[in-house]
């Protein structure tokens, strides 16, 4: 015996496709419909990454990729709207027309599927972080937003790269800083100038704002830095007193890096917390996709890639 089903919504459809594309044509009784717009919203996901890791600059970085989602979303309503029009009034029931299962579906999709393709697509293509602090002024302000990548090619820095990184020590943080020494290298500054392999490393994105209280002498980080000096020993360590702009020579140590902030007096780095394991290298930044000074927007930042 057929069931006999009340005609199907369009309210319905396009919230059940909203919360997962397709399910409103499966409620419309066009499963495999559903399935294709589930397929189609998919591809249209892959064309935004792609177009985020494109050469695009300015405002194109973002409204690019913004047009394709709307135009996706547009396209998964529509259909849904049509199924539903479409379908015969009254509605022959199917096997699957049941509430639960739409529940069920739902649930998976929001709570099981979602957050492992969001876990999966952070740790393995792109990630977006929000720039709290000064570290890095000028290559960073207070409220850019960045799209970093996460792939494991973007996870291996060079010098004067800049990086995402996880900093372990007396405060534990995310944060970004530029990666001024690799495994291997001998890194010591002088008078704010900073000498990696002995010779002065030229840094147009630096500066120093503080230079007095940056001459104070370090409360954090000598025990680090004692065990990594060059030619260190005791007699060396009862004599060394680094400060934020003069300290080493100093090596770093193997599958590690040495990182700093732009802003040198006013960053929180491996002069203090050392050198940054392989594996706390969380990615690099791919471009600024938006700018806030307090309340007005930095068009003119909103784009920017990175090197």
């Amino acid at each position: 015996m057929t069931m006999i089903g009340r005609p199907r919504r369009r309210s319905l459809a396009i919230l059940l496709s909203l919360g997962l594309p397709g399910l409103g044509e499966l409620y419309a009784g066009r499963p495999r419909s559903g399935i294709l717009t589930l397929a189609f919203i998919y591809l249209v996901s892959i064309l935004i990454f792609a177009v985020l890791f494109a050469p695009l600059r300015g405002l194109a970085l973002v409204l690019l990729p913004l047009g394709l989602l709307l135009f996706g979303w547009v396209v998964v309503i529509t259909r849904a709207v049509m199924v539903a029009r479409n379908a015969p009034d009254p509605y022959p029931l199917q096997s699957y027309n049941r509430w639960y299962w739409y529940v069920t579906a739902l649930i998976i999709w929001l709570f099981v599927l979602q957050p492992a393709q969001q876990h999966w697509l952070r740790s393995r293509w792109i990630q977006a972080f929000r720039i709290p602090s000064g570290s890095m002024e000028r290559t960073l302000l207070v409220g850019d937003f960045i799209l970093v990548s996460s792939r494991p090619s973007a996870r291996i820095p060079r010098h004067d790269d800049v990086m995402i990184v996880e900093a372990f020590g007396a405060k534990q943080l995310i944060t970004v800083k530029r990666v001024v020494g690799l495994p291997g290298d001998t890194m010591a500054m002088t008078d704010g100038t900073l000498i990696r392999n002995g010779v002065a490393v030229a840094e147009p994105y630096a500066q120093s704002v503080d230079p007095i209280h940056a001459n104070e002498l370090m409360t954090e980080g000598p025990d680090w830095q004692i065990r990594h000096l060059v030619n260190g020993g005791r007699t060396a360590a009862r004599l060394y007193h680094p400060t934020p702009r003069n300290w080493g020579p100093l090596v770093v140590p193997p599958d590690s890096f040495f990182v700093l902030g732009d802003n040198r007096d006013n960053s929180y780095d491996s002069r203090f917390y050392g050198a940054v394991a392989k594996d706390h290298i969380r990615g690099k930044p791919i471009a600024i996709y938006f700018s806030l000074d307090r309340s007005s927007i930095r068009w003119s930042r909103i784009g920017r890639r990175f090197p």
